[in-house]
């Protein structure tokens, strides 16, 4: 009785001085680095995973436009600046532009200014329901106010280095804009332009991948961009 009651002290003791020596280790194996290290600016910069995700099929459903007139004047503004600079235009593709239409319906409808739709969408979602797969790069610039002039938000984007590089960014070839109206939101008149270029042939995803974001506004508007890039954000 007496060698079995020594037997359980001595195992209480030796399990005690093993939780004693672990704990002890922890700090001396860097501890403190890894709670300090910032998990969220690397799930931020790399997303490799977002692109690889299985390609939807196409549900979206047709949107129509609130001012068709709108949405040209943009698209050919901005090949215009392109052809300027020596860039060749980009092609308006249907599922983008019915991308942006859904966005800019979204941004109207529920009075917001984000890249994240009321749903909860990203853009990447959006084109890719939309039937733009297989993309190799893709962004989108939204923007708000300025009465619904045209003219205005395109001055007000090529005033922006961030939007600028965008739209004279030899990465992409297609997009589409969507154009909405709601007099009773706070902004009254929305825009979105979604850009993409995609390879059927030689789709290749990049091991690092960049989000890029950029906000500015003012009293009269304002806008944003979002890009998924393999380069660095400037």
């Amino acid at each position: 009785m007496h060698l079995h009651k020594r037997k359980h002290i001595i195992l209480v003791v030796v399990v005690t001085v093993i939780l004693l020596c672990l704990f002890s280790f922890i700090p001396s194996i860097g501890m403190t680095s890894l709670l300090s290290h910032d998990f969220t600016l690397i799930s931020y910069l790399y997303l490799p995973q977002i692109v690889k995700q299985p390609t939807p099929t196409a549900t979206a459903v047709y949107i129509p436009p609130d001012d068709f007139n709108n949405e040209q004047s943009i698209a050919n503004s901005l090949n215009q600046i392109r052809n300027e600079n020596g860039l060749s235009s980009l092609i308006q593709v249907y599922e983008l532009t019915q991308a942006g239409r859904r966005h800019s319906r979204d941004m109207a409808d529920h009075n917001f200014t984000s890249h994240t739709g009321s749903d909860g969408s990203n853009f990447i979602q959006r084109i890719q329901e939309a039937g733009y797969n297989n993309w190799t790069v893709a962004g989108e610039i939204i923007g708000w106010g300025f009465g619904g002039n045209a003219g205005s938000i395109v001055n007000w984007w090529m005033n922006s280095p961030s939007h600028k590089s965008i739209i004279l960014s030899s990465n992409f070839k297609d997009f589409g804009v969507g154009y909405a109206i709601n007099p009773g939101s706070d902004w009254g008149y929305y825009w979105t332009v979604d850009f993409g270029s995609r390879d059927m042939q030689n789709v290749h995803f990049p091991q690092e991948l960049y989000i890029c974001t950029f906000t500015s506004q003012d009293p009269f508007g304002g806008s944003s961009l979002i890009v998924y890039s393999t380069e660095p954000c400037q």
